[in-house]
């Protein structure tokens, strides 16, 4: 079988030479860059399993890279880690926003960057290493403890209005799920393939990334593949429901296809059918809050 390939492109020599010896000692096919146009030609050529981007190098920053092959279908689905000495906010929030995942340059770079690498490329954290969990110990509780709640279910909502997001939020956490909210498509799939939520709803139209793009990219890894997701859309035909659509969602692996405006009760619905919901949700507050 072929090994996967990495392209690490920096224009810190040492700091590549470095990193092909750590990839490769997974079991990677290694190739370089040292500069953002010699990365984007080879990526073009021959499309790389992963991408090791910096942001300052010459020619083009690994953020401005990461915006040219997020315009190309062809090139868009390949994961991208950002591997930089920026620290700042502004960074890592374009860095997610783009669905790349975030790495500082310090002492420990190789120690973060691994276990990355590892899930995105769905490799075992070393050659021959045992990575399953032992068996938990079974859990006693004393007589008269209360016994412990089981954790709450975690929904991922991906929709570009924040009103409509909001308003979600507010009626699943009334029923006790928590809700992480993402606002692209990118950004989506970014936040499922590192929180993995019980389940995600998602817009169909949005920016940098559609709905059949983010339904396409959590099919496409071991990660997110198996998370249910309920399809949402504004997009009617002649003032009814878009079935061309609702048959390309459900082949894409969409369980569910609700349209706007929504019907809160019918989504909880679906969602039941799918996690198990806290037996005392909590009152309800007003989605307009």
């Amino acid at each position: 079988m072929k090994p996967k390939s990495v392209l690490i492109a920096d224009d810190d020599r040492s700091l590549r030479q470095a990193l092909v010896i750590r990839c490769r000692e997974l079991g990677l096919e290694a190739r370089v860059s040292p500069d953002g146009m010699h990365a984007f030609n080879t990526i073009c050529r021959q499309p790389p399993d992963l991408l090791i981007l910096d942001v300052n190098m010459p020619a083009a920053t690994g953020l401005h890279l990461c915006d040219e092959l997020a315009r190309d279908r062809r090139l868009a689905p390949i994961p991208v880690i950002i591997l930089t000495g920026k620290s700042d906010e502004a960074t890592v929030q374009h860095c997610e926003r783009l669905g790349a995942h975030y790495v500082w340059k310090g002492l420990d770079t190789w120690d973060q960057l691994k276990p990355v690498i590892c899930k995105l490329l769905e490799l075992p954290l070393a050659t021959g290493e045992n990575n399953e969990s032992p068996p938990a110990e079974a859990a006693t509780t004393a007589p008269g403890q209360p016994v412990a709640e089981p954790s709450a279910p975690t929904v991922l909502v991906i929709d570009d209005d924040p009103d409509v997001s909001k308003a979600i939020k507010i009626r699943l956490q009334a029923h006790g799920v928590e809700v992480l909210r993402a606002f692209s498509g990118m950004q989506g799939y970014w936040m499922a393939l590192k929180e993995k939520p019980n389940a995600i709803i998602t817009d169909y139209a949005m920016p940098e990334g559609s709905g059949d793009y983010v339904l396409g990219r959590l099919r496409d890894h071991a990660v997110t593949r198996g998370i249910p997701v309920i399809v949402l859309t504004g997009r009617t035909v002649a003032g009814r429901e878009d079935f061309a659509l609702k048959r390309q969602m459900f082949s894409l692996g969409a369980k569910a296809f609700l349209t706007k405006p929504l019907d809160f009760d019918a989504l909880i619905n679906e969602l039941k059918v799918h996690i198990n919901f806290p037996k005392k949700p909590a009152q309800a507050a007003s989605p307009y809050a």
